[in-house]
């Protein structure tokens, strides 16, 4: 008589931090409007404020102005353009790393 072997599957469990992001970001397309709306008020409400602080308290250049407008169309158009939240992170992350770089860069010289 032969053994029944019930099929069993094997899942392959990767903790890496790109997969973590991915399933993330998936999950979490059913409430992109308010992520969408999250990242705009804080790029609009706190890190465009406080760069242009920055910059006119301590002698920012025009490249940097350049820059924050940039990146603050990074925010904006995958917003208004209706794209998948992982394009919104990315464009804010971007936006988040460079308004940050130039606020301690004026803070610190």
């Amino acid at each position: 008589m032969a053994t029944v072997l019930h099929p069993t599957r094997s899942q392959v469990h990767t903790n890496n931090w790109l997969d973590q992001y991915n399933q993330f970001v998936e999950k979490s397309e059913f409430t992109r409007i308010g992520w969408a709306a999250t990242a705009l008020m804080i790029q609009g409400c706190i890190l465009s404020p406080a760069v242009l602080l920055t910059m006119a308290y301590y002698g920012g250049g025009d490249w940097q102005f350049l820059t924050s407008m940039l990146c603050f169309l990074l925010v904006i158009i995958p917003i208004l353009s209706a794209q998948k939240l992982k394009y919104i992170f990315g464009g804010f992350y971007i936006s988040l790393i460079a308004h940050v770089a130039m606020i301690l860069i004026n803070t610190l010289s």
